[in-house]
């Protein structure tokens, strides 16, 4: 068994499964993009859509993904193949798993190139701390990060980063050695070695977060840019929940985005779930592990924002949008406060280890497919060609990241799609992005029909082992109806109504 993960390979235990689950599903999105998405979106009515899409159709979605996994034991691409076969239906139903897993594809040609980044970052503040240490013995362990440098020039630091390409590769290259050096030594020797201490590491990191923020940051103020009742610009006066939701009812986009946010920190869609449920035992509670997964990834999300947006906002700043957060505005934060040195370092570690424990999953989709292919076991083989190819991808998306300012090329100014609006000034690493927010709910969308369709009762019953009837059920109604019939309105919503129906009736 040791470095294979052939049919037949099982996690070596369940508490090692649900780690490993949630190491694929927490990542860097939890990190910056639940908490801005949250405030930016409605905050507690926002966070509530979000409860309301993960409960009645992330939720069911995953044990879908993860019930098609166990039964059919291979690829996600060969499992549903195995059970449609079974089934009597077409082997074309296998649509599903291809578009996940060219999804989880792309997502970790760029994924990989933002970890680079984060894993810049953890050599220049520890550089940065090391040097404090050796000037100044312990008393450097309180100075803050960058120390003695302006704010100017750790804002600056992230525009350095992206305006030269050879250093933004060279740490895409170490991530992606490090990612395929872990896939390819297998389920045991891999996987599992690198999500039991990643894991652990990663919680004990995020909770020592959590406690510095909610003792030394603007607990008040954090608290209402996650948690407080707005929709857009508009604070609620009377900060009703049901006012709340009532608007966010009423403007698509809060709903939109709660269930683009179930489909990306769950990682639905992507063929994770499918192919680690292949490696999953037939005594394991499937429905209780998936809420252990839905709970976990809701919980990290909403601890990061509580462990973020009090420093953020202690030290003066704003809450800035995506990479701009992580990146400029926390770097800043970190520098104004005392031992900020070893604080800003923790948080990049963490974000370092969601990252690999997220991209090892994206890339287990792909090497256990081939795997199924060749028939050799050869991973080391298959990781590396998956990976070089990864690599090469992701070389493109670094440089459509290099500023104009520094020099326009025909990466940083090719918009590969830039005539459709939906994918309007775009340039490579934005236009993947914003393709995957389209595959992995499309995914999910004909998983849903799957599972709930072209299953039988019977086999979905035996295959999931709800404890009770009546929440076989439950699920069952979700899968076949509520699933499929949300995630279309919503997919038809951003990719239809907004950006072509919407324009033209306006104008």
């Amino acid at each position: 068994m040791q470095g294979s993960a052939g049919e037949g390979v099982k996690w070596s235990s369940k508490a090692v499964f649900i780690l490993a689950a949630i190491g694929s599903a927490v990542g860097l999105g939890n990190l910056w993009r639940f908490p801005y998405v949250a405030g930016e979106n409605g905050g507690g009515a926002f966070v509530l859509f979000y409860i309301i899409c993960v409960a009645l159709i992330g939720l069911p979605v995953l044990v879908a993904e993860l019930f098609i996994g166990r039964r059919g034991g291979m690829s996600a691409v060969g499992s549903v193949v195995k059970i449609a076969k079974a089934e009597g239906r077409s082997s074309l139903w296998a649509i599903q798993s291809w578009l996940g897993m060219i999804g989880a594809f792309i997502i970790l040609t760029f994924y990989s190139v933002i970890a680079g980044w984060v894993l810049a970052y953890v050599v220049m503040i520890a550089g940065d701390l090391i040097g404090a240490i050796a000037s100044d013995g312990l008393a450097g362990l309180k100075a803050g990060a960058f120390a003695g440098q302006t704010n100017e020039q750790v804002s600056a630091k992230l525009v350095e980063l992206l305006s030269d390409p050879t250093r933004m590769i060279i740490y895409h290259a170490i991530f992606m050695v490090v990612t395929v050096g872990i896939v390819a030594r297998g389920i045991e020797g891999g996987i599992e070695k690198a999500v039991t201490i990643l894991m652990p590491a990663f919680f004990v990191l995020l909770m020592i977060l959590l406690v510095f923020a909610l003792v030394t940051g603007d607990r008040a103020q954090g608290l209402d840019f996650l948690l407080g009742v707005r929709i857009g610009d508009t604070t609620l006066d009377d900060g009703s929940i049901r006012h709340g939701l009532i608007h966010g009812i009423k403007d698509g986009s809060v709903i939109s985005a709660a269930l683009g946010q179930a489909f990306f920190s769950i990682g639905l869609g992507s063929a994770l779930m499918a192919t680690y449920g292949a490696y999953m035992s037939s005594d394991q509670d499937l429905p209780r592990s998936s809420r252990l997964i839905a709970i976990a990834d809701t919980g990290v999300g909403v601890i990061a924002g509580l462990a973020i947006f009090p420093i953020v906002f202690a030290m003066g700043l704003a809450a800035g949008a995506g990479p701009t957060l992580m990146f400029q505005t926390l770097p800043l934060a970190f520098a104004g406060m005392p031992a900020g040195g070893i604080f800003g370092l923790m948080f990049f570690l963490l974000a370092f280890f969601a990252a690999i424990t997220s991209s090892i999953a994206l890339l287990e989709t792909s090497t256990k497919w081939v795997d199924e292919q060749t028939k050799s076991n050869q991973r080391l083989l298959s990781a590396s060609l998956i990976g070089v190819v990864i690599f090469a991808i992701g070389v493109m998306n670094a440089l459509s990241q290099v500023p104009t300012s520094a020099g326009e090329t025909f990466w940083n100014t090719w918009q590969p799609m830039g005539n459709v609006p939906i994918f309007e000034g775009m340039v490579l690493l934005d236009f993947l992005s914003a393709t995957t927010d389209i595959i992995l709910p499309l995914s999910g969308l004909v998983a849903s029909i799957f599972a709930g369709w072209i299953v039988t009762t019977s086999t979905a019953r035996e295959a999931i082992g709800f404890k009770s009837e009546a929440w076989f059920q439950r699920w069952r109604f979700l899968i076949r109806w509520v699933c499929p019939t949300g995630i279309f309105i919503v997919l038809f919503y951003s990719v239809v109504w907004v950006p072509f129906i919407l324009p033209a009736i306006s104008g």
